[in-house]
């Protein structure tokens, strides 16, 4: 059974300029690597990125960029902590 991870990543001026779009392309890259992680993470989930257009109230500021995963809101983040974040959910449970 295929879950869906929902990520959506704000798009706003501040965001891009601080780094959103970069934080998008890491999260391509790994759904390109999929194969690679079989062993030891489940590629069965199916990551669905949504960019949107204001993640919140207008004017992040200091917050920015926002990233929401499975509606957990992280600001003032980078690719690192996404892509930590999203592995961390990603892992198989070792039985």
């Amino acid at each position: 059974m295929t879950q869906t991870m929902d990520i959506e990543i704000c798009v706003c001026t501040e965001c891009v300029m601080d780094g959103s779009m970069d934080i998008m392309q890491s999260i391509e890259e790994l759904k390109e690597m999929s194969s690679e992680l079989e062993e030891k993470y489940n590629t069965d989930i199916e990551i669905k990125i949504t960019p949107v257009k204001c993640l919140g109230k207008n004017k992040h500021g200091i917050h920015s960029p926002k990233v929401s995963i499975n509606k957990q809101v992280f600001e003032n983040t980078d690719s690192q902590t996404i892509m930590a974040e999203i592995i961390l959910l990603m892992k198989k449970e070792v039985i």
